[in-house]
């Protein structure tokens, strides 16, 4: 096997690429037989880890709790637009930047430029869209790249609002971590997904 391992430094962007798209050096070597075998031809490298939070919700221990926030442009999607793009593009918008705007019926894209290149607040964005800048945020993303019936059978569920009137997104782990918790990491394994999950309140 020629495969070099690679260094445990992930971006939030590249998470689910990563291990998706890796192998542990403990599958490749034949330490574990669970794994599927199209996936021992990967790169090597450690495996990826989520925790629990207190309340069972998947989070990243290594989260960077300052995190880049993107721009309007950026969150928006309005990259490399002409003006006229972009007011069209923003037409049904204007409650986002109407603060900037002499006249809200009448406005011009000069007007905003300096707010398309600001951080986009988090009150801006959904719940879910806010959640993929908190420590929940790569278990949301191993959520949506999993089947239906992947997350069902590893015991997680996604919770958008855990109160009335909360704006919480985050993944939970629903299942008896004695008699089920252990085939959690072994149901990634199986699936080739080369992520541990911490399991803190077992």
């Amino acid at each position: 096997m020629t495969n070099n391992q690679q260094s445990f430094e992930i971006d939030r962007r590249d998470f689910i690429k990563f291990v998706f798209g890796t192998a542990s050096a403990v599958a490749v070597s034949g330490g574990s037989s669970i794994w599927p075998t199209e996936a021992l031809t990967r790169p090597i490298a450690k495996p990826a880890k989520l925790a629990l939070d207190d309340y069972n919700y998947l989070v990243d221990p290594y989260f960077d709790y300052n995190p880049q926030l993107p721009t309007y442009r950026e969150f928006l999607s309005l990259e490399n637009l002409s003006n006229s793009e972009l007011k069209d593009a923003l037409k049904d918008g204007t409650w986002r930047f109407e603060h900037h705007l002499k006249d809200p019926d009448n406005w011009s894209v000069h007007e905003i430029q300096g707010w398309l290149e600001e951080s986009i607040d988090f009150d801006d964005m959904s719940p879910w869209g806010a959640a993929q800048y908190t420590e929940y945020g790569n278990g949301i993303r191993l959520y949506d790249a999993l089947p239906y019936e992947d997350v069902r059978d590893l015991n997680l569920t996604l919770v958008e609002g855990d109160v009335p009137g909360s704006n919480f997104c985050g993944v939970r782990y629903d299942g008896d971590f004695e008699e089920d918790f252990d085939n959690l990491n072994r149901g990634l394994a199986g699936r080739g997904i080369n992520l541990i999950i911490d399991g803190g309140n077992g």
